[in-house]
């Protein structure tokens, strides 16, 4: 609590016990202070306090969203389901929104979308690439067919694009692999074709 809050609420509490409204205590201390000191509303609330027996200058506790909220709370939370917007987090744990974002970004996490990949790779998957790379360049040594080859790319444009989610992580982990969805029937295919001169 600010020096001049205590000052003022003793102000008030002596203008009370004078018999004086809340409206004059209100002109007197903004005369005195200037008109930001204190609005006529708070004095209003202090006045109906004291009205009631409570001569207490100190703020009565708030009901409500708690001021304190546990870091490790929201980190299970988040472990527990990566999508979970900041909305949703502040709403299961009744704290603000602002809360919310200020201890993920205390906990070093950051909302970004997945990557797409083609297919998730198994093991085999991963050693057969490898040992096909290593044979074609033992290939290219005693046979140059690289620049024979004519390769190309295709890009399939599709009317119903599947959104990507955003999903917390730290700064410093990879991101969720999504595999995409298989084609949809309403699409369009895009090719090109290219040797090692450029585009044919």
């Amino acid at each position: 609590m600010s020096e001049n809050k205590v000052h003022f609420r003793h102000i008030l509490l002596y203008c009370f016990k004078k018999g004086k409204r809340a409206a004059e205590a209100h002109r007197k201390i903004c005369g005195v202070y200037g008109d930001d000191a204190l609005t006529e509303r708070a004095a209003q609330k202090w006045f109906a306090k004291f009205r009631s027996g409570d001569t207490s200058l100190e703020d009565g506790s708030r009901s409500g969203r708690p001021t304190e909220v546990d870091s490790n709370d929201i980190k299970a939370l988040v472990e527990q389901d990566r999508t979970l917007k900041v909305r949703e987090i502040a709403e299961a744990l009744k704290i603000g929104y602002g809360t919310v974002q200020k201890h993920l970004q205390q906990l070093g996490y950051v909302l970004r979308l997945d990557v797409w990949v083609p297919h998730k790779l198994t093991e085999e998957n991963l050693a057969n690439r490898i040992s096909i790379c290593n044979s074609l360049l033992k290939r290219h040594e005693s046979d140059p067919f690289l620049k024979r080859i004519v390769t190309g790319d295709e890009k399939w444009i599709i009317y119903d694009n599947i959104m990507r989610k955003r999903s917390w992580g730290t700064a410093g982990e990879p991101p969720n692999a999504t595999p995409k969805a298989g084609l949809h029937p309403k699409k369009i295919l895009l090719s090109i074709w290219w040797d090692h001169r450029g585009v044919l």
